[in-house]
């Protein structure tokens, strides 16, 4: 690194702290700064006073950047303005129409004639309005840690977190009394897997609360979670399904990667400033239908729509990438990560028999990737998996693939399946052929 680089960095220093707070020091040049004074601290030390680079970088983690300082909005008022406002354009709206109904032609004339005369005003409050919104997202944006990923982030982690304290406690009173004891296997078993992914991914700890919480639920409820304030719940159901530690580490290491990458107060976010564009479009719909009847059925369905095209793909978006980390935590701890498709599988088929008879719904109408698709993209993933296992030194994954075990598995499932749509006994229906694994000589 060069004389002036260095340079360059001294001067940045003496108000690292300043800028740090309000986020406008380039990224590059923290990090660049950052290495170089890690690797030189003894040469640079002199110059400085009061520690103030450890100071500073101990503060100013990685992944707090966005463009400018925050204009925060408690996540309450939030709760409390969305439907009032939604309520509120709807009213708006319908008000407006009506008074413009009951006008007489002549009336109704001349105000479309003022509003051709003044079209400026109304031009240039939407102009204003468009520009305020786009200010505020832009200066609410912030990089996803790990994978880099700008997103629109409203709440601060503080909030999140008393959030995330307040949905902990709810749970911990749900479930009062229906907790293992540390001594427990259920509770040992989450424990073991919990801990080797912390020491084997540094990002799990240098997340913003004091330490990490397990609690292992004796539910049946097929379920694990990991809220944003370290406390990870785990129920019974999810430990029989992952029934080796390494489709837990799959399961473990994808919750961890939701509290990581800060899905939790990023889908608040998202809502958030959908709700808006929701809020105007309202207003908007209100105005112009005609009949109150059918301005309610629109609403309805413009709901519904707003949801499926906006909500739920972002969701599913999370979730792929909360896989893809996930998978790189259990890589890294030395897991099997071919379990993660095994797993997925196996989520896929109990999905297909708690449904029963009833038809599956289609992918894009969850907030989830299908199963099976998860297991594939998985499998799409274990090469790149493969070379973080090897990155760190792990013993090499066992001959025997677990994927072959559940494809036997997968036909009797279809089989019963197909027997039980059909009504008929499981011995008279067509059975599927058996896979056959022609192994080399």
């Amino acid at each position: 690194m060069s004389r002036s680089y260095l340079q360059l960095c001294l001067r940045q220093t003496k108000h690292l702290i300043t800028q740090c707070q309000r986020e406008t020091l380039p990224m590059s040049m923290q990090l660049n700064c950052r290495n170089y004074f890690k690797a030189n601290s003894a040469l640079i030390k002199p110059f400085l006073k009061n520690n103030i680079i450890t100071t500073t970088f101990r503060w100013c983690p990685k992944q707090n950047f966005h463009t400018s300082s925050r204009h925060l909005i408690h996540p309450l008022i939030w709760v409390i303005i969305k439907p009032l406002a939604k309520f509120g354009a709807a009213i708006t709206g319908r008000t407006i129409r009506v008074w413009f109904k009951r006008l007489a032609p002549e009336e109704r004339r001349k105000v479309w004639l003022k509003l051709r005369q003044f079209w400026y005003i109304p031009a240039g409050c939407s102009v204003a309005l468009a520009g305020t919104c786009s200010y505020y997202y832009y200066s609410h944006l912030e990089e996803t840690p790990i994978t880099g990923r700008w997103r629109f982030i409203v709440f601060t982690h503080e909030q999140i977190i008393k959030i995330a304290e307040a949905e902990a406690e709810m749970l911990i009173e749900k479930f009062s009394g229906n907790f293992y004891n540390p001594t427990d296997l259920p509770y040992q078993r989450v424990a073991q897997v919990a801990l080797k992914l912390l020491s084997a991914n540094p990002e799990l700890k240098q997340m913003p609360f004091d330490s990490w919480k397990i609690f292992v639920v004796k539910d049946p409820l097929v379920n694990a979670c990991v809220l944003p304030n370290g406390n990870i719940f785990v129920f019974d159901g999810i430990l029989n399904m992952a029934n080796t530690q390494d489709q837990l580490a799959v399961i473990l290491g994808h919750e961890m990667a939701h509290s990581v990458l800060g899905h939790g107060v990023e889908e608040l976010s998202y809502g958030n400033i959908v709700d808006v564009f929701v809020i105007i479009c309202l207003a908007a719909l209100w105005l112009i239908i005609p009949f109150d009847g059918v301005a309610i059925v629109t609403h309805w369905f413009y709901n519904k729509v707003v949801k499926l095209l906006t909500h739920m793909p972002h969701s599913r978006q999370m979730e792929r990438e909360a896989d893809k980390v996930g998978l790189k935590f259990a890589a890294k701890a030395c897991y099997d990560i071919r379990e993660g498709s095994v797993l997925w599988q196996k989520m896929s088929y109990h999905e297909k028999l708690n449904a029963g008879n009833q038809e599956v719904l289609p992918e894009f109408m969850l907030t989830h990737p299908d199963s099976m698709k998860r297991a594939e993209h998985i499998d799409f993933m274990l090469p790149e998996a493969e070379k973080w296992r090897n990155g760190m030194k792990c013993p090499k994954l066992p001959t025997a693939d677990p994927r072959e075990a559940i494809q036997i598995l997968s036909k009797e499932i279809d089989n019963y399946l197909l027997a039980t749509k059909t009504g008929q006994d499981l011995r008279r229906v067509p059975q599927k052929p058996s896979l056959v694994i022609v192994r080399p000589s």
